[in-house]
C-alpha cells in the first residue's frame, strides 16, 4: 500500500472513531445537579409543603423521591462531599472553610478542597462533557470553579452569602469572560439571575455535540433573607397562621401523600441551642415558644421573614420551570438526569426570632409598621429563627449544624426519563451526598482514576443510586458516618447513634431505631447499651480513617493522649505553646480560683486574635486582641464583663499578663506595667464544657469576635496559674 493509501485509512479511522466517540457522546446523559442553601426537609411541596413548587413537584412525580437522603450537615462540607464523592474530611473540608488547620488538627481540616480529590466537573470533563457551573462556590477560594474543572462559571467564590440585590458582588469566569446577560441596578436578583444563566449555558451547550454537565448551586434561602416584595406578600395571610398549625397541616399532608408512615411520631418544638445566649432571645437551652405566646406585633415580624424565605424557594422554582422547558424545546429532557437536594437542614441562626446583621449582639431588632415592607429588600440582612426551621423540618428534629434526622437529612429529587423506571417512588433506603459521584461515574461510563495532576487520589467512598433508577427498593444495610464540629453521629441499618456538640443540650451519645422511630424520639441508649458500644466504636474507626480531630492519632495535640498531664514549672505555672487545644476533661479547672496568664508574644503586623481561651458562651474567660490593644473577657453565667488596656501592644517581643484576682479585681499588664484595670462580680462558678487554647477560640466563643478568632502572630510563651 502507498503512501497515499495509508493516509486515506488514517483519515478513514480518524473520521470513524470521531462518528463513534459523537454516537457515544450523544447517548450519555447530559446531568443537572441543583443544590439549594439551608432549605428544610418538608418545605417543597412533593414533601409536604406549602410554598409554590409546581416545576419540582413535577419532576418528584416523574421521578424518585429520597426520604433518607444525607448531608453533612453544613454548606461547605456538604458540598465537598457532593462535588467529590468524599466523605468532607476526606476532602479537606472538615468543618468550615478558611483557614489551614492541618498543623493544629490534621489534614481533614485544611479548609478547602485538597489535591486528593476530583470534582464531578474534572472527571466528567476528561470523558467529554462540556461544564458548567452557577452560583455559590464555598469549597474554598485559593482554588476557583474554573481551576477545578468547570469550563464557565458564573456566580461568587468567596462566604457563605451575599446581597442578592447587588451585581457587583458576582462575577463571570473564567476571568476577562464578557457577561453574557445584562441588568440595570433595580432588575437584579440573584436567585433569579442564577436561573438565567443557567438557561444561558444550557444554551450554549445545545449548540454542541457533547453532553453536557450543569451544577447550579443556589444561595436561596439561606440567609440575608431577600425576595421581590411581590412574591414575598403572596405569603403572608399563609404564615399568619403561625408555626403550630402549619406544622400540624404538613405533617398530615406528609401523612396522605405517603411519606409519613407509622414508625413517624410528630414531634414537639425543637429546642433552641445553647449557642450564643445573648442572640437567642433569651431562650437558648429551652423549647421553641408557641406561636400564640409570642407577642403580636413580633408574630408579624417574623411572618414577613418567612414569608420571604418562601418567596426565595419560590423563585428557585420558577428556574426549574424554565429550564424544563428548555430542555423539552430542545428534545434534552428525556435524557437528561436531574439531580436537586438541600445541603443541610434548616437554619435555627441564633434563636426562634432570627437575627439582623446590626442585632447580633441583643435582642432580635422588631420591625413594624413601615419596616416591614424593606423586610427581604435591598439594604436589609434577616435570618429566619429556629421556630420557622421547625416548620421547615417538620417532623424532624434538630437543625444545621447538627447530625440529629433535622440537620442531615434532606429531600433529593432525581429525574431521568429514560433512565429511571417506575417513576412516582419513596425510596427509603439511607443515601448520601457521596453517592452523587459514582452514579454520574456509572451513567457517563466515566473512569475515576487512581492519580490525577501526579497526586495520588482518594477512592470516591459512595455507592451508586443506578440500582434504585432500575426498579430496586432498598440497596440493603450500609454505613454512613458523620462529624461536624463534633456533632456526630453513626447510620448502620436501622440504628442511628448521635451526639451533639457543646451547643446541645448535653452531649452524651443517644441511640435511635429509625425503623421504629423515625423522628428520634425515644433513646435507647440505656436499653441497648451493647448496641451503642458496637456502633460507637465503629464510629471511631471511621473517625480515624478520615482523620476526624482529635481521634486522628497523628495530630500532636490531641487531647486525649498528649495533654493529660500538663506540666508545671517551679512556680507553679502551666507551662503551654501556641496551638495547644486542652479538652475539657483535662484541663486546669478554674472554678473557684484565681487566674494568672503570662504570655510573651511576637505580635508583628497582626492587630485581632485570641492569645488565650479557657470556656465559651456561659463560662470562660478569654485574653485576645482588638485593634492591637489587649482586651480580657470574662462570661459569668453568661453575662459578659470586658477589661481593656488603655495601650497596644508593641509589635516586637513583648510581655503580656491578666490576673483575676480572689476578690474580683482584674489586672491587665504590658511589659509589667498595669495597662488596664477592672471588677468582676466574683470569680468563676463552673467548670466550661469548651477546651483550653492557646491562639484560638474554635468552638462555642467567650464572646462574638469581630474578625477571625485566630492569632496569627507568635506567642513564644504561654504559663497559666491557678490557686
Amino acid at each position: 500500500m502507498g503512501k497515499n493509501g495509508i493516509m486515506k485509512n488514517v483519515i478513514l479511522l480518524s473520521l470513524f472513531t470521531s462518528f463513534i466517540f459523537s454516537l457515544n457522546a450523544k447517548s450519555r446523559p447530559n446531568v443537572i445537579v441543583v443544590l439549594v442553601d439551608d432549605m428544610g426537609y418538608s418545605d417543597l411541596g412533593s414533601f409536604g409543603g406549602e410554598v409554590r413548587t409546581p416545576h419540582l413537584d413535577r419532576l418528584a412525580k416523574k421521578g424518585l423521591r429520597f426520604t433518607q437522603n444525607y448531608n453533612s450537615a453544613r454548606c461547605c462540607p456538604s458540598r465537598a462531599s457532593l462535588l467529590t464523592g468524599l466523605y468532607s474530611h476526606q476532602a479537606g473540608i472538615a468543618n468550615f472553610t478558611g483557614r489551614d488547620s492541618t498543623d493544629r488538627l490534621g489534614p481533614a481540616y485544611l479548609g478547602k478542597l485538597n489535591k486528593q480529590c476530583m470534582t464531578l466537573a474534572e472527571v466528567l470533563k476528561g470523558v467529554g462533557y462540556s461544564t458548567y457551573g452557577v452560583g455559590k462556590w464555598h469549597v474554598g477560594h485559593e482554588e476557583i470553579p474554573t481551576d477545578r474543572g468547570f469550563d464557565e462559571y458564573y456566580g461568587y467564590i468567596r462566604g457563605h452569602s451575599t446581597s442578592q440585590w447587588k451585581a457587583g458582588n458576582y462575577q463571570r469566569l473564567p476571568e476577562g469572560r464578557k457577561e453574557e446577560l445584562k441588568y440595570e441596578n433595580d432588575e437584579y436578583y440573584a436567585t433569579d439571575v442564577f436561573n438565567d444563566y443557567a438557561i444561558e449555558f444550557l444554551s450554549q451547550a445545545q449548540k454542541k455535540e457533547e453532553p453536557f454537565f450543569l451544577y447550579l448551586a443556589h444561595s436561596s434561602p439561606h440567609f440575608p433573607l431577600e425576595a421581590p416584595a411581590e412574591t414575598r406578600d403572596s405569603y403572608l395571610k399563609t404564615y399568619r397562621k403561625g408555626w403550630d398549625k402549619l406544622r400540624k397541616e404538613r405533617f398530615e399532608k406528609q401523612k396522605r401523600m405517603g411519606l409519613v408512615t407509622d414508625s413517624w411520631k410528630f414531634t414537639e418544638l425543637s429546642d433552641v441551642p445553647v449557642d450564643r445566649d445573648d442572640i437567642a432571645n433569651q431562650f437558648a437551652g429551652k423549647p421553641n415558644p408557641n406561636w400564640k405566646d409570642v407577642a403580636q406585633n413580633r408574630q408579624e415580624d417574623l411572618v414577613y421573614r418567612m414569608a420571604t424565605f418562601a418567596a426565595m424557594i419560590d423563585h428557585v422554582d420558577q428556574g426549574i420551570g424554565k429550564i424544563l422547558s428548555l430542555l423539552e424545546k430542545g428534545g434534552d429532557l428525556e435524557n437528561t438526569l436531574i439531580l436537586f437536594t438541600s445541603d443541610n437542614g434548616a437554619c435555627y441562626e441564633w434563636g426562634p426570632f432570627g437575627f439582623d446583621q446590626s442585632s447580633r449582639k441583643g435582642f432580635t431588632k422588631l420591625h413594624e409598621g413601615k419596616e416591614l415592607q424593606n423586610v427581604g429588600g435591598p439594604g436589609t440582612y434577616h435570618s429566619v429563627g429556629s421556630a420557622w426551621s421547625c416548620l421547615s423540618n417538620t417532623p424532624l428534629r434538630m437543625y444545621k449544624h447538627f447530625n440529629h434526622e433535622g440537620g442531615n437529612c434532606s429531600p433529593l429529587l432525581v429525574h431521568w426519563p429514560k433512565g429511571i423506571i417506575d417513576t412516582d417512588r419513596w425510596i427509603r433506603s439511607p443515601v448520601h451526598l457521596i453517592d452523587f459521584m459514582p452514579t454520574i461515574l456509572e451513567v457517563s461510563e466515566a473512569h475515576y482514576p487512581k492519580k490525577f495532576k501526579g497526586e495520588d487520589l482518594i477512592p470516591v467512598e459512595g455507592k451508586s443510586l443506578v440500582p434504585f433508577f432500575n426498579g430496586a427498593r432498598d440497596a440493603g444495610d450500609r454505613v454512613l458516618c458523620f462529624d461536624h464540629f463534633e456533632s456526630s453521629a453513626i447510620r448502620k441499618g436501622d440504628w442511628k447513634l448521635v451526639r451533639g456538640n457543646n451547643r446541645y443540650k448535653n452531649r452524651t451519645w443517644e441511640l435511635y431505631n429509625l425503623a421504629e422511630d423515625r423522628c428520634e424520639t425515644n433513646n435507647l441508649i440505656d436499653s441497648h447499651a451493647a448496641k451503642a458500644e458496637e456502633l460507637e466504636a465503629e464510629w471511631l474507626q471511621w473517625a480515624k480513617r478520615v482523620k476526624v480531630s482529635p481521634y486522628y492519632s497523628h495530630v500532636v495535640e490531641n487531647p486525649a493522649k498528649v495533654r493529660k498531664k500538663l506540666k508545671k514549672d517551679a512556680q507553679g505555672f502551666y507551662i503551654l505553646k501556641h496551638g495547644d487545644q486542652v479538652a475539657r476533661e483535662y484541663a486546669p479547672k478554674f472554678a473557684q480560683k484565681s487566674i494568672e496568664i503570662k504570655l510573651s508574644i511576637t505580635r508583628g503586623k497582626e492587630k485581632s486574635g485570641v492569645l488565650i481561651s479557657h470556656g465559651g458562651n456561659r463560662s470562660g474567660y478569654s485574653l485576645y486582641l482588638v485593634d492591637g490593644r489587649p482586651v480580657f473577657s470574662c462570661r459569668l453565667e453568661g453575662a459578659l464583663h470586658t477589661i481593656r488596656a488603655t495601650k497596644i501592644l508593641p509589635k516586637e517581643r513583648a510581655s503580656l499578663s491578666a490576673e483575676l484576682l480572689h476578690d474580683g479585681r482584674v489586672f491587665l499588664k504590658i511589659d509589667g506595667k498595669v495597662e488596664g484595670r477592672g471588677k468582676l462580680s466574683g470569680l468563676f462558678n463552673s467548670h466550661p464544657q469548651d477546651p483550653l487554647e492557646i491562639g484560638n477560640d474554635s468552638q462555642s466563643t467567650v464572646v462574638a469576635y469581630d474578625s477571625n478568632a485566630y492569632f496569627k502572630g507568635k506567642i513564644n510563651q504561654a504559663k497559666l496559674k491557678l490557686e
